[in-house]
């Protein structure tokens, strides 16, 4: 992650394309429940919903499991309140969820997954 950290200072185009291969956003969702609750109780709700949005059951479900049943309904009627949004708009929330991930790893708050994750 040092690497990685200089590499943003250099050129954060390129550090987000690589930290993008490195963990991909899907990935997320295979991590352990309580760092979930952490990332979904502390990321901005409006960010993580863009995110979340056209994901298939399977990615999308861990996250909305960690939230209580009424935070749950509530977000998803939001999500589905908010109609179409533009492929780039979603790409940019999902890179803000893996960054904002990150930071919480690098607080020691979120375990990163270890599957799918390249060393």
């Amino acid at each position: 992650d040092t690497v990685l950290h200089q590499l943003y200072q250099l050129d954060e185009d390129i550090a987000e394309q690589i930290s993008a291969q490195i963990l991909p956003f899907d990935n997320l969702a295979i991590a352990d429940a309580r760092s979930l609750q952490i990332l979904v109780r502390e990321i901005d709700s409006s960010v993580l919903i863009i995110a979340l949005k056209g994901l298939s059951k399977k990615i999308r479900d861990p996250f909305l499991q960690s939230m209580s049943s009424r935070a749950r309904a509530i977000f998803i009627d939001e999500m589905e309140e908010l109609g179409p949004i533009r492929l780039s708009d979603v790409e940019a929330a999902r890179t803000a969820v893996v960054r904002f991930a990150r930071l919480l790893a690098d607080e020691g708050r979120f375990a990163l997954p270890q599957e799918g994750y390249i060393y």
